[in-house]
């Protein structure tokens, strides 16, 4: 599969733990300038290029208002080929949804939507920064539904400070009582320099243990799966046929192209991002020059090594024989030792023909991650 990702760097506030790159409507106000550069960027693509998965993120595609959004949509049908799209998502804020702003997505394409919601827990909607409260993002949610809307995800944050046990699972309830096709449960990450950040070194915002969030992780995993939900990746679950085909294009080692300021690619071998400035990019395009400086060209190992790991992070683990017809390397002659080392550990298991993580090791997949790369 390939893909395309467009960073909509616009928010209309910078929420306390997130550190990527945005600015909010008093920093830059232009955004008919952002999309003509944003419509430049998409007409350098290659003529060939025909993504599977078209993913609108940021920051908040959807703070951009109906015409803003049409116009976004407009330029991407314009400059690319999307004959061959079969997923094709936003990420969606609840607190900025309109029901003109819906028909535009709907009437562009949009076929699966991303909600924001992060938690219904509204003392810990606040201490996130969120714009939004839990009626709001249930009302949003229910928006999206009247609007024709029959492939949503919703986002929830685990390990919130100051949210006890039964406060997460009421979160998990509420989702299962909401019924989306998709759930992306993510730990919260303490990003250097955020609010939320040097709250947590001035003691002003304490994050709970590691063992209550890894409790915390498996009670909600245990809500969901009795309720229906496929535990497919690490921080994903979803209904059967609802996996999030653009993300396993990330987690498998497929190709994609990342257009606007700081958005990443992955084309044939070279990896290169966009700079996290929206003038400069901007500059960069009106003068007809390229909105990235470097370019990373993958050895054939590095490359093996790092779609390894990230397949790993799919729940039924890696396709030992697949991985090297992909690659060119067998696992086992790549990092043999560390492998076999991790099974020891019961970190690593084998099934068949797959590796995968073990439920032991669904927590602190970071360390097993580590050894592999």
């Amino acid at each position: 599969m390939t893909g395309l990702y467009i960073h909509i760097p616009i928010c209309e506030r910078r929420c306390r733990y997130c550190d990527f790159y945005k600015l909010t409507p008093d920093e830059w106000d232009d955004v008919g300038l952002f999309l003509k550069c944003l419509e430049i960027e998409l007409d350098h693509l290659p003529n060939h290029f025909a993504p599977e998965t078209v993913f609108i993120g940021g920051g908040t595609p959807t703070a951009l208002n109906p015409a803003e959004y049409g116009k976004m949509l407009e330029a991407i049908h314009r400059r690319v080929n999307l004959s061959n799209v079969v997923e094709f998502t936003t990420e969606a804020n609840p607190g900025t949804l309109s029901t003109e702003k819906l028909a535009v997505m709907k009437d562009g394409g949009i076929n699966r939507v991303s909600i924001g919601v992060q938690s219904f827990n509204d003392r810990a909607l606040q201490l996130l920064g969120r714009i939004h409260d839990a009626q709001t993002a249930i009302e949003g949610y229910r928006m999206l539904r009247e609007a024709g809307f029959d492939n949503l995800n919703i986002d929830l944050i685990q390990s919130i400070p100051g949210m006890k046990p039964a406060d997460v699972l009421a979160d998990a309830r509420k989702l299962i009582e909401l019924q989306p096709e998709h759930l992306s449960y993510y730990n919260l990450i303490y990003e250097p320099g955020t609010p939320l950040t040097r709250a947590r070194d001035l003691g002003k915002v304490v994050p709970p243990g590691d063992d209550e969030e890894a409790d915390n992780y498996f009670s909600v995993k245990e809500v969901l799966e009795q309720a229906g939900y496929d535990h497919y990746e690490i921080s994903n679950f979803s209904r059967e046929g609802k996996a999030c085909r653009h993300n396993i294009l990330y987690w498998q080692g497929g190709e994609y192209f990342g257009c606007g300021p700081s958005a990443h690619s992955h084309w044939a071998g070279k990896r290169f991002g966009n700079l996290p400035d929206l003038r400069v990019y901007c500059d960069r395009l009106l003068r007809k020059g390229k909105p990235f400086d470097e370019v990373e060209v993958l050895s054939p190992e590095d490359k093996a090594r790092e779609t390894l790991v990230m397949w790993l992070r799919m729940m039924d683990g890696l396709d030992l024989s697949e991985f090297e017809r992909l690659t060119g390397y067998a696992a086992d002659a790549l990092c043999g030792d560390a492998i076999r080392s991790m099974e020891q550990e019961g970190l690593l298991q084998r099934c068949g023909n797959r590796l995968a993580l073990t439920r032991e090791a669904l927590f602190v997949c970071n360390a097993v991650f580590s050894e592999l790369v």
